[in-house]
């Protein structure tokens, strides 16, 4: 094989990295119109997967091999001394101003960071990236991702010259290993493009947090490089199509997707296949005004300043989070814009002199070892900073906390997935022998009256079959694929079993409120029609039909509150919300015009929850909510006669 120069510097790509990080950045901002603004992630991931390619293509190239203590350690020089000030810094912010309660699941989190692994504990964890706001290291599940990926990448080209070199040896075949390179990468990407589409549907989160899943991303920006080979030339109109293509494909992905969408799954093809056709465009035509608006020099300056901009951006909008919990758009924006401070400095004062100081000068077989051996410190840290927290957890104050955070039914009958459904005859709360039948169905909204279900059915010898998955409302509605069929599968179920009656509940905000929302959320209007399709099919069949309106949003974390008050921490505000923010006319709007004409029964237990203007988070001595929205099963027990007196009315009438 020839040989080859290292990958050029091309102005587009750093300037591609900026557009990237403000695609990421204006997302967890909540800025208007990037609510697909994750898929800034996947274009680093396939640049991540053209610059590593060309390093090892160069190497294989020129030398026969690839040498892996040198690349491992200038991986390591590029990635660890920011990523491990940050993890540190991130961890005094915690232990200094969060509440007691969440900072032991935040430093285990710490110390799976430092261990390259926070990537498989959010999988592990069926952490919801969209919803998990509140921890600020989960952004750092991409690194775990690409440093996964540094490990195993190398093996395939050390694969292809062990093979090669064994089997031929004719120079001019030699030259043809761009070829076998290529093969191997396309397998590689296939595997794990298949994977990725089968997980997205039967465990979401591992498709998600995932590097196999994650590989072909890589895997398609390194065939764009072996393809091209690293060359630049100056072809016009076709490579101009391509950027522009590139471009139309990541804008549609931001503005078309959001929390909703079924990713990675085939909807990550867009932002990766846009950003080769950046990649592919740019280098035929370096000139073209795609390529100079790219190379502009601010987008460059960002592209510089993105990885430690991605380091510090989520830790500080998490921050600004807790000591204001109404912070806004305009408040993640000021936080995101601080970051941008620190990114700077860090840039200057330990990314640089890691890659041109001291640290560089470090023999290259020994940066490995101190690069793990700075690693393991850190996960030491985090691991006695949790220690520290559990302790501080275990005494009586912080303990009725953490124990709301984790007070929930215990139960295995969550459909996690659509096979999931062909279990949930077993999930029988209540009087289970009983003959007369109640099916609960519905989301983590219906989930959460278990605890008062259960108590009911067993004092009123009914039995309480629970059909709920999390994310999924009883509506018919347009919303991902899976709950569609999670839906129809338990309606025919319903149907068939001919219950004495059907209890419907689901959150009030996959509308937006008071018209104000998410592009994700849908409208009253979609929300009423869906709403009466599922009323009139349960009429239809002659089942009764009990819908429990929707309970209060706090809009602040409930267990959190309670803990930093106790403390006494900085900024800790008084853990009350005001009714007219936390429950939504619309959505009661909607639920009536929907049933009417239908025999449809309405209960409301918010007369129990928040029964004044302004109400607290605690009630007769009970937490009623685990976080923001959902009740704690104790309170949900408490409730349980009222709910009884309610439920006999609407079944037996």
């Amino acid at each position: 094989m020839p040989p080859v120069d290292r990958p050029t510097f091309r102005p587009d790509i750093e300037g591609l990295r900026g557009v990237a990080i403000l695609l990421v950045v204006l997302f967890h901002a909540g800025v208007a119109g990037f609510a697909g603004g994750f898929v800034g992630v996947d274009v680093f991931f396939v640049l991540s997967g053209y610059f590593i390619t060309g390093l090892l293509f160069q190497e294989l190239s020129n030398s026969g091999g690839v040498n892996l203590t040198e690349f491992y350690g200038k991986r390591a020089l590029r990635l660890l001394p920011a990523l491990l000030v940050v993890l540190l810094a991130t961890l005094a912010i915690v232990t200094w101003l969060y509440a007691p309660i969440d900072r032991a699941p935040i430093a285990a989190n710490a110390r799976a960071v430092a261990l390259y692994s926070g990537n498989i504990e959010f999988a592990r964890t069926a952490t919801d990236y969209f919803s998990a706001g509140d921890n600020p290291l989960l952004h750092t599940w991409s690194l775990a991702v690409e440093e996964q990926f540094y490990l195993v990448w190398p093996l395939l080209f050390l694969l292809v010259a062990y093979v090669y070199q064994r089997t031929v040896t004719d120079d001019a075949e030699k030259a043809d290993d761009k070829k076998r390179l290529l093969i191997g990468m396309g397998i590689a990407g296939a595997l794990s493009f298949a994977a990725s589409l089968w997980l997205t549907r039967t465990a979401q989160p591992w498709a998600f947090f995932g590097m196999p899943t994650r590989i072909w991303e890589f895997a398609l920006g390194g065939m764009v490089f072996v393809g091209m080979n690293g060359r630049i030339d100056a072809t016009g109109t076709p490579a101009i199509t391509m950027q522009v293509f590139g471009l139309l494909a990541i804008a549609f992905a931001v503005v078309g997707y959001d929390r909703a969408t079924a990713y990675p799954g085939f909807a990550a093809l867009l932002p990766a296949f846009g950003a080769a056709g950046l990649l592919v465009g740019g280098s035929r035509a370096p000139t073209s005004f795609v390529s100079r608006a790219l190379s502009t020099s601010w987008l460059q300056w960002l592209g510089r300043m993105s990885y430690a901009w991605y380091l510090w951006h989520w830790p500080l909008v998490g921050l600004g989070a807790v000591l204001h919990w109404e912070i806004g758009v305009w408040g993640r924006l000021a936080w995101s814009l601080a970051a941008l401070v620190l990114a700077w400095l860090t840039h200057r004062l330990i990314e640089q002199p890691a890659r041109n100081g001291g640290l560089a000068r470090i023999p290259g077989p020994w940066i490995a070892p101190a690069a793990v051996s700075a690693s393991l410190a850190v996960a030491l840290v985090g691991h006695g900073a949790m220690f520290a927290a559990r302790r501080q957890v275990a005494g009586p104050q912080q303990r009725v906390f953490a124990a709301a955070r984790m007070d929930r039914m215990q139960h295995d009958c969550w459909a996690n997935s659509v096979e999931d459904v062909k279990r949930m005859d077993a999930c029988a709360f209540g009087d289970r022998a009983s003959s007369t039948t109640l099916v609960l169905l519905g989301d983590s909204h219906a989930e959460h009256w278990l605890g008062a279900l259960d108590r009911v059915g067993r004092e009123r010898g009914w039995k309480i079959v629970a059909m709920v998955k999390g994310g999924c409302p009883y509506a018919t509605s347009p919303s991902h694929e899976v709950c569609t069929e999670f839906r129809e599968a338990m309606l025919r179920r319903i149907i068939a079993l001919r219950p004495t009656a059907v209890i419907l509940s689901s959150w009030d905000h996959y509308m937006a409120f008071e018209g104000k929302g998410d592009k994700w959320q849908v409208s009253p209007d979609v929300w009423r029609d869906g709403l009466r399709l599922t009323y009139r099919r349960l009429a239809a069949a002659g089942i009764k039909t009990v819908v429990i309106r929707g309970t209060p949003r706090t809009w602040f974390d409930v267990p959190s509150c309670l803990s930093r008050r106790a403390a006494r921490l900085p900024f800790a505000r008084a853990c009350e919300y005001e009714r007219s923010r936390a429950l939504s006319n619309v959505a009661v709007a909607a639920q009536n015009e929907a049933a009417r004409g239908l025999d449809v029964r309405f209960i409301d237990m918010n007369d129990q929850i928040c029964p004044t203007a302004r109400c607290s988070v605690v009630r007769n001595g009970v937490v009623v909510f685990t976080d923001d929205n959902h009740l704690t099963a104790s309170f949900s027990r408490s409730v349980a006669p009222t709910l009884r007196e309610r439920l006999e009315v609407a079944v037996t009438r």
